[in-house]
């Protein structure tokens, strides 16, 4: 019974905080085909500059889970390129 009960604990507490953690998320503002085409762009820039495919779809995928956190597709049309600097800075890519 006590097993139970911690679990349920354990469970509200995780669900709790998860909610809490993407409460000002603008993940869902993004639909797949501005995903898609998000992350091509972003595959191109890099490939262009000669990165090995592998480490820029990872950097891709987190550059955009970075992005699609704060910006809806709409404003991250707008990004400065100082705020793009700190999003590749949290995924730990070198310039």
């Amino acid at each position: 019974m006590r097993g139970i009960k911690y679990l349920t604990i354990v469970i509200s507490i995780f669900l709790f905080v998860s909610c809490c953690n993407n409460a000002d998320s603008k993940s869902d503002t993004w639909n797949d085909e501005q995903k898609a085409e998000w992350t091509n762009n972003c595959l191109k820039m890099l490939e262009a500059n000669e990165t090995f495919k592998g480490v820029a779809e990872d950097v891709c995928d987190c550059m955009f889970e970075k992005t699609a956190e704060s910006y809806t597709p709409e404003e991250a049309v707008n990004i400065t390129r100082e705020e793009e600097q700190k999003i590749w800075e949290k995924c730990d890519y070198n310039w």
